[in-house]
């Protein structure tokens, strides 16, 4: 069971993670002079694969951001979560339990008859969802 769950992860694991709707952290320490290093956004739309226009909640502004210049973010115990990569991908839950040691996390997937939670669910793999 073990193996297949592995397996069912390799395969559905992707190098992109943006989606609409998530919050992110800019990590790029250059971009408009350093004023936006670790500044928490919204994405709004999708360019590609790898680029999305991501509106900043301090400084209210739309920028074009590569993949590679984002994080996720991870919200508080309790908090809506998208996870962004892996064998659930695009499914929403609620963020249960975060284990610092592992950098992973527990999230109870929402929707259909019944709801589970996934443990072992790594930071990169889950994000934040905006506020609607």
């Amino acid at each position: 069971m073990q193996q297949e769950q592995a397996r069912k992860e390799s395969a559905a694991r992707t190098d992109y993670w943006l989606a609409v709707g998530i919050v992110v952290k800019v990590m790029n320490k250059t971009l408009q002079g350093g004023d936006f290093y670790k500044q928490k956004g919204t994405v709004e739309k999708l360019v590609d694969r790898y680029t999305a226009h991501v509106r900043l909640h301090e400084a209210g502004k739309l920028v074009k951001l590569d993949q590679e210049e984002l994080e996720t973010v991870i919200p508080q115990v309790g908090g809506k979560v998208l996870i962004v990569n892996g064998a659930h991908r695009g499914s929403e839950g609620q963020l249960v339990s975060i284990c610092v040691e592992q950098f992973s996390t527990s999230v109870k997937i929402l929707g259909g008859m019944h709801a589970r939670v996934v443990e072992g669910v790594e930071y990169e793999d889950v994000c934040k969802l905006a506020p609607t």
